[in-house]
């Protein structure tokens, strides 16, 4: 408004003296073109027309002028800079003859001016302001009387969206009470706006040096203004003084140009404003908002060298309210989206968001009960701090926390290229979490501690620096002494997860170096109990952890140890050695060359984990030994429950729904005791909640098993199938090298078979109690055996035996059985085994959700005259407890030779499961039993 003022007054002033000159000269036609002239040589060549020029010879002197238009650039909404219809001039005659220009009298009848500002910056009123009278403060005219009828200025920005109109005009109240009225209306940003200014005859605003009284009251969207006081040196408005109050209702929107809007609460806010040239003051200041008051005072100095003076106090500012959080937020956004590429170091960060301070002075003294901003909250926050010469001073920096505080103090030259000072800071239970929650972090714990850093050219050092960092949630403790090197950083201390202690040793890169974009050195040791990490090698931004290179080097008794401490799912397995490169980019995890080894069993690989969105895992392993006994630590019991076969216990298939993986493995050799097994080599699928294994080989003895198995978790109970063919295993070699060579010697046959099941759960327990599916298995060869039954753990297995067979060791020429299981009742449909004196055969169920057994077996003489005193046996009790009992009593031996059912032979499609092993102990007994057995029914 001061500018749209002063250029009124230039238009008017260039007006005045021209037609003045021209009145002294001549009053003819070439007065008023010469007028013309000259005012549009100064704007560029615009229009100007004068249509009346008159002059009243008299005393005083008086001068008419009308229909008066000055153009506007053709970009202009208006087609005039200036129009007016009539203006009135008396001139002191006396004071022109002595050479001065001295109005008695100017009146303006409906004066119009149209300013104009588009976005790029260019104005229509550029041509009548120069540097030179930009800087001169002084009126060009100061008439003793003036008076103005439906006087009117218009101002369009296109910068700053705003468009005014203001009304002017002069009122005479009496003599001496002559007044200036202004009513203003239009729009910024899209926000009404309207105002009212009175002030003394506006004669008395030209005087120079004079005060000048004005009252001025405006309304802003829903914010209002009240000015009451007096101005000097009008219209720059360098000199001025009073009371100003701002006032505003709930969810009022204060405007800000470079950022959105910020919602403000009810406040009213008075102060006593005083400017004098380029110092500006807001003294006594008073702002009242819902719970909130704060008092204090403002002072700013303009200049080559701005200088600020704040000194506030209150008891209570909620950020929220002012809606500074969600501007914050925003200019986060923005930050965050920016950044990407930023290969600034943190001191380079903080020397240029300190840049701008090197130009200013000031001092700050704040203090303040509360402090609110999203759901945290600080108090009796303390600023004292000072400014001067480049030099930051942080006298004190003070905020508590519940029962936690943060203090710190120091200084910082700003004189320099990069920073350089100290730093002293101290912290005492500060919940990182609820402090930073509003910010974006808030998984944080608590911070105790005292850090002191000395800052140099280009430089961070840290001396008698000690943190301790508690994360309850994920039940967390460090405790770290940090010590600058000359090599950079040493970090000693221990940890704590999951109750479990860490001690680590770690020399790291230089503390100015932390925050940069390239890689960072780390090497040094971990201990967890008897666990040993070593790791060296470069960390990229160690606090967000975008990238890493170690090599690592693992080991200790047993990888489930550290569970606790991972999080992971690891294994127990014997004591451990591992070694391999692990790198980290991307949200991608990779551990190459990987090189392990546990027991007497190895590992080498390549193993990849891909966490930018649905977890994928890929690992190609291969062992060239494995030793089954290797897959359990040493003091894990062998069976939990040795009640149950089945266990209950859930086996985890939930955690397979969310992740993804692939997976070959390969074992050249395989050495089990208890699973007759030579080689492995498989491939594992996991996609979308389907696991799928195909294929899986198993080498044992010289023949095969080929496996595949699909299990699909998406379903709230999980379900699967199971495919198992077994071909031509030759037991003898295996059981050697299982450590079992008597077994071995005379028991083992070839055997071969098919397996298929289907079922459903989430345990081997509710697995077992659905199984539907069958089972056929065949063996060539063998020996049943006194050995072979107490293998089977079978109670009263002598008597069992010699109701079965003449002798404790029986070569057996052919062995089959088939299985069908319905719901979980797995009916033995057919067993038979071929002796060289008789042909066994057997029956029953085992029901397994219970694992209770009712199975019975008769042996069937080939010459009724070489063996006739053979009884039946039950076999009973549980899978886990199976009891063999012989079976006396005629009625008893008729209801066991119902269960076993007639005699059967094998069918003929088990031949090619067993004859394609011709090693150790293979023979041919089931082809030459089966030909027996056809040969007999067709006698």
């Amino acid at each position: 408004m001061a500018k749209a003022a002063k250029i009124f007054g230039i238009v008017l002033a260039g007006l005045v003296l021209l037609v003045v000159i021209a009145a002294v000269l001549v009053q003819t036609q070439w007065a008023r073109e010469k007028i013309e002239a000259q005012l549009s040589q100064r704007l560029d060549g615009r229009a100007v027309e004068i249509g009346n020029l008159d002059i009243d010879w008299g005393f005083p002197l008086g001068i008419s002028v009308s229909n008066v238009e000055i153009a506007n650039p053709e970009w202009a909404k208006h087609p005039y800079m200036l129009k007016l219809d009539a203006m009135q001039a008396e001139i002191d005659v006396g004071a022109l003859l002595t050479g001065n220009l001295s109005l008695q009298l100017l009146e303006l009848e409906q004066p119009e001016i149209h300013l104009a500002r588009q976005a790029d910056g260019r104005s229509n009123w550029a041509a009548l302001t120069s540097e030179d009278s930009s800087s001169d403060n002084s009126s060009p005219i100061q008439p003793d009387t003036i008076r103005i009828q439906n006087g009117r200025l218009t101002y369009r920005d296109a910068a700053l969206d705003a468009e005014v109109t203001l009304d002017i005009a002069t009122t005479d109240n009496g003599p001496d009470q002559r007044e200036l009225s202004i009513e203003g209306q239009g729009s910024v940003q899209g926000k009404p706006l309207q105002l009212s200014l009175t002030g003394e005859p506006p004669s008395q605003a030209l005087a120079s040096g004079s005060p000048y009284a004005v009252t001025l009251d405006a309304q802003l969207g829903e914010i209002q203004a009240h000015f009451n006081g007096e101005a000097k040196q009008l219209p720059q408005l360098d000199t001025l003084q009073g009371k100003l109050t701002v006032s505003a209702p709930d969810s009022a929107e204060l405007m800000a140009f470079d950022t959105p809007a910020i919602d403000v609460p009810a406040f009213d806010f008075n102060t006593q404003l005083k400017r004098d040239g380029q110092r500006w003051a807001l003294q006594d200041m008073d702002l009242k908002t819902g719970e909130s008051h704060l008092t204090g005072s403002l002072v700013l100095e303009r200049g080559e060298t701005p200088e600020l003076s704040v000194n506030m106090q209150g008891n209570r500012l909620d950020l929220n309210r002012w809606g500074v959080m969600r501007l914050l937020n925003t200019e986060q956004d923005s930050t965050q989206s920016q950044a990407t590429g930023d290969t600034q170091s943190l001191q380079q960060r903080a020397q240029n968001l300190l840049q701008p301070l090197r130009r200013y002075r000031g001092e700050v003294d704040l203090s303040l009960d509360q402090l609110l901003y999203g759901d945290a909250a600080l108090s009796n926050i303390v600023i004292k701090g000072s400014l001067a010469e480049q030099r930051l001073q942080i006298e004190q920096l003070h905020a508590e926390q519940g029962d936690g505080a943060i203090s710190a103090n120091g200084a910082l030259d700003l004189t320099k290229d990069s920073l350089s000072g100290t730093v002293d800071l101290t912290v005492e239970g500060l919940d990182l979490g609820r402090a930073l929650e509003p910010l974006g972090y808030p998984k944080l714990g608590t911070l105790d501690g005292e850090l002191h850093a000395q800052l140099g050219q280009n430089s961070a050092r840290l001396s008698d620096t000690h943190l301790r960092y508690e994360n309850p949630t994920r039940d967390l403790r460090i405790e770290v002494d940090a010590t600058s090197t000359d090599s950079g950083l040493l970090l000693t201390g221990e940890a704590w997860r999951n109750e479990v202690p860490l001690q680590f040793e770690l020399d790291v890169g230089a503390l100015e170096a932390l925050f940069d974009k390239q890689p960072y050195p780390v090497e040094g040791t971990v201990t967890s109990r008897d666990s040993h990490l070593s790791v060296n090698g470069t960390i990229t931004d160690p606090l967000q952890l975008e990238a890493a290179d170690l090599a690592i080097s693992l080991e200790g008794p047993n990888p489930a140890n550290l569970n606790p401490l991972t999080g992971l799912s690891l294994p127990s397995l014997a004591g451990y050695q591992l070694r391999g490169q692990l790198l980290w980019e991307n949200q991608q995890l990779r551990l190459q060359d990987l090189r392990a080894q546990w027991g007497q069993s190895d590992l080498s690989g390549d193993v990849r984990l891909d966490l930018s969105g649905r977890p994928m895992l890929w690992a190609n392993l291969h062992s060239d030994t494995l030793h089954t006994s290797d897959l359990k630590a040493p003091d894990t019991p062998t069976d939990p429950d040795d009640a149950q076969v089945f266990s209950d216990e859930s086996l985890g298939l939930d955690a397979l729904r969310d992740r993804d993986a692939i997976v070959r493995y390969e074992a050249d050799k395989v050495i089990a005791k208890d699973i007759p097994l030579n080689a492995v080599d498989f491939k594992v699928e996991l996609d979308e909640g389907v696991f799928l294994a195909d294929p899986l080989k198993l080498a044992i003895g010289k023949g095969k098993a080929n496996v595949r198995l699909r299990l699909d978790v998406r379903p709230p109970q999980p379900t699967g199938e199971l495919h198992l063919d077994i071909t031509s295993v030759n037991l003898t070699p295996v059981l050697r090298e299982a450590d079992l060579p008597q077994v071995a010697q005379d028991s083992a046959g070839t055997i071969g078979g098919q397996l298929d099941l289907n079922f459903k759960g989430h345990s081997l327990g509710e697995m077992a109690a659905a199984l539907d599916g069958k089972l056929e298995l065949g063996m060539s060869g063998g020996k049943l055996d006194m050995l072979a039954m107490e293998l089977l753990g079978l109670d009263a297995g002598e008597a069992a035996l010699a109701a079965l067979a003449d002798d404790d060791q029986v070569p057996m020429n052919c062995t089959y059985l088939r299985f069908g299981s319905t719901d979980g009742i797995a009916k033995l449909e057919q067993f038979f085994i071929s002796t060289t004196d008789s042909n066994i055969t057997g029956g029953g169920t085992i029901k397994l959700d219970s694992e209770r057994l009712n199975l019975a077996f008769e042996a069937h003489a080939k010459d009724i005259s070489l063996f006739s005193g053979n009884s039946p046996v039950e076999l009973q009790g549980t899978l886990s407890n199976p009891q063999a009992s012989v079976v006396t009593g005629e009625l008893a031996a008729r209801a066991v030779a119902s269960v076993v059912g007639a005699l059967v032979a094998p069918p003929l499609a088990i031949l090619p499961w067993l004859e394609a092993g011709l090693g150790e102990g293979s023979g041919v007994g089931c082809r030459k039993a089966l030909n027996e057995f056809e040969q007999d029914r067709r006698d």
